[in-house]
């Protein structure tokens, strides 16, 4: 049952709260949904990735997890505060109800929130502390692990001392007083993201120095270089804060919902993004896979069969897997072959038995091919 103000302005149902119809709110829930979805995903392709390398886990996976079961109830609060508290309504259609809700649900994500990117940037940054184990780059991560931590005590606690009592914040009718909250919310994304680019660049040094190729270093770049999308969101989540109004705070906190929510869900993709080597070699496999079937069979038996010739007349003949040409689709998962002019030797592995024969203008020479036997033979030649 709707309600009706002094004012006229008819005020929203105790409860569960219809979804208003504005575009900021179903970008909120898209984005949240998808973020949801996406970060399921990638710890599942995580776990996966450690169970293909048969490695044990390590601290920055409980750190990882840890941020995940946070972000997780971070999503949650997010959308109580839309169900429950109203937010996407102008405050003059919120009942007291809907004001305590809506308050309560922010002071819990703004918590969940910063164990999720606390979790999430410990995580990045034992691991990157495992990996390169000089002294002087483990005492710069050292640094740059407490100021992550210093910035999680700031979070928590301009959250819930802004105002004193923690009440006022939902009961604005009690005696108390309130900060500029503004400004601590401002304050602690500041903070981060100067912490984002203290990771950002931690790693480059340590890459650049590297004796190895140009190519790979660049890969390496790339790869520990894509922390650089949470900075961006970092910041576009920082000039979002310009549009909160606290006189109508559900209206206009709808934005920086959505933003917080990509930039939270983008750190934690982040995070196993580095992890993922196994899962993109098992794709790129599968895509040579696909092409090279999809070839014909016909022409990859002439290619092998016209280089084949070709090494025979020199007088010796070599053909293993790795060669591109050969088609091994009747020839089992293993065939190495040799033989040459006089005296030859082959080990031989197959899952067929086949005897095909060579004949050369000096000699002729016998194959067999047989499963899991070594076989040596030697056969005069006969002069044609």
């Amino acid at each position: 049952m709707v309600s009706s103000s002094s004012n006229g302005v008819s005020k929203l149902p105790t409860g569960i709260v219809p979804i208003i119809h504005r575009a900021e709110v179903y970008q909120f829930i898209w984005c949240a949904s998808i973020f949801l979805v996406l970060t399921t995903i990638w710890t599942c392709l995580r776990i996966y990735s450690r169970r293909v390398r048969n490695v044990a886990l390590a601290l920055e996976d409980w750190l990882y997890y840890i941020a995940l079961i946070s972000f997780y109830g971070f999503i949650a609060a997010l959308f109580m505060a839309v169900y429950l508290g109203g937010a996407g309504y102008h405050m003059t259609r919120l009942t007291p109800y809907h004001v305590a809700r809506l308050t309560q649900s922010f002071l819990v994500l703004e918590s969940l929130y910063g164990v999720t990117m606390c979790g999430v940037k410990w995580s990045m940054l034992f691991m990157l502390k495992r990996i390169f184990a000089v002294p002087r780059f483990e005492i710069v991560t050292w640094i740059i692990i407490g100021l992550q931590a210093a910035w999680l005590v700031m979070t928590v606690l301009i959250g819930f001392l802004i105002c004193r009592p923690v009440s006022k914040n939902w009961d604005p009718t009690i005696p108390g007083t309130c900060g500029d909250r503004i400004a601590g919310y401002t304050a602690v994304s500041v903070v981060n993201v100067i912490i984002d680019c203290m990771m950002l660049i931690l790693p480059l040094p340590m890459i650049y120095n590297l004796q190895t190729k140009t190519g790979y270093k660049l890969c390496l770049f790339c790869i520990f270089g894509i922390g650089i999308v949470t900075i961006v969101f970092s910041v576009v989540r920082l000039l979002s804060l310009n549009e909160l109004d606290f006189d109508d705070f559900s209206y206009t906190a709808v934005p920086v919902m959505t933003w917080t929510a990509a930039e939270a869900g983008v750190a934690v993709l982040v995070a196993s993004s580095a992890l993922l080597r196994p899962v993109v070699d098992k794709v790129i496999q599968c895509v040579k896979s696909r092409s090279s079937r999809s070839s014909a069979p016909s022409n990859a038996y002439t290619n092998s069969q016209s280089k084949m010739n070709s090494k025979l007349r020199r007088g010796f003949v070599n053909v293993v897997d790795s060669d591109d040409s050969l088609e091994l689709g009747m020839m089992g998962p293993r065939t190495e072959i040799q033989g040459g002019e006089g005296h030859s030797k082959g080990t031989l592995d197959a899952m067929t038995t086949a005897g095909p024969e060579f004949k050369e203008r000096k000699g002729r020479m016998t194959i067999v091919v047989q499963k899991q036997v070594e076989q040596t033979f030697a056969e005069r030649e006969d002069h044609i």
